[in-house]
Order: C-alpha cells, then sequence, then structure tokens
C-alpha cells in the first residue's frame, strides 16, 4: 500500500481549483511526451467513444523498468494533461510501482478527500477532476491505457 501524507495545499479548496486548472492548461498547450517511440516494447490504446479521446500509450520496458514512455492522438485538455502527467512519472518506475500508483489514483478519482499520495507527486493535483464525475474517465483513460500496455507486449 502506498503512504499517503497531507498535501501542502490542506483543506484550501480554492487553491487547489486554480492549481488543477493551471495545471490543465500547462499540459494541454505544452503536452510532455507527446510523441510516438521509435522502438516501444509496449502499447496501449485509450479510447473513449462517448467523449472521442483516443489515445496511443507507448512504453520501453527491460527488467520490470520502465525505461521509457511517451503518447500521441486526439483528446480532452484532461486527457490529456494526465497522459502528459503519467508518461513523465513512468520513466524509471517498476511495473509494480504503476499498478500500487494505478490503485491509489483510482482511489483519488473517487475520493478527492483523500490526502495526497507521496508517490504521485504533481498528479496529485488532477484530484480535483473528482469533482466532476463525468470527466473522471477523461483522467483515467491514460492510466487504463498503460494498463493495457504492460499486459500485451510487442512482438
Amino acid at each position: 500500500m502506498l503512504r499517503h501524507s497531507t498535501g501542502a495545499l490542506g483543506g484550501n479548496a480554492m487553491a487547489l481549483e486554480t492549481l488543477y486548472q493551471q495545471l490543465v492548461l500547462e499540459h494541454n498547450r505544452h503536452p510532455r511526451n507527446y510523441h510516438r517511440l521509435n522502438r516501444p516494447s509496449h502499447s496501449g490504446r485509450g479510447l473513449d467513444a462517448l467523449c472521442g479521446d483516443d489515445i496511443l500509450v507507448e512504453l520501453v520496458v527491460a527488467d520490470r523498468v520502465i525505461e521509457n514512455a511517451a503518447f500521441s492522438g486526439e483528446a480532452c485538455a484532461i486527457t490529456k494533461a494526465s497522459a502528459s502527467l503519467l508518461t513523465d512519472w513512468l520513466k524509471g518506475q517498476r511495473i509494480d510501482n504503476f499498478h500500487l500508483a494505478h490503485r491509489s489514483f483510482k482511489a483519488l478519482m473517487a475520493d478527492s478527500s483523500l490526502t495526497n499520495c507521496e508517490t504521485l507527486g504533481e498528479i496529485n493535483q488532477l484530484r480535483a477532476v473528482a469533482a466532476f464525475p463525468a470527466r473522471v474517465r477523461n483522467a483515467l483513460l491514460p492510466w487504463k491505457a498503460v494498463d493495457q500496455a504492460l499486459k500485451t507486449p510487442m512482438d
């Protein structure tokens, strides 16, 4: 189980909302790792037919460590920000760490009153999405694509 700690913002919902909006706008305008990888070992597609998001996550995995991660495709600002943050975080992570973080992120999306998960770092700022249940699936889509990718290595 991942350890959680209280975030620097505490209960200041207005400051959290402002940080969240700035984070999403920044990662939508200038997404990190938004490109295709030359020789991925794993790939997974995130498709949400309801809203039209369609992303491809590509990974380079060696000895159960994610050495590189990138994404491409068309998506809304929340999905793109989540994918940008996630692919940055993934680099250097063990596959087991991803699975633990994925559970923690899903819990945070279900209950934004949970304290910050230390392991997630900046990704914790996406907790404000939990206030918009219809958008939670957008934040989770890149995580589902990574989960799918790790289950099906490329030949």
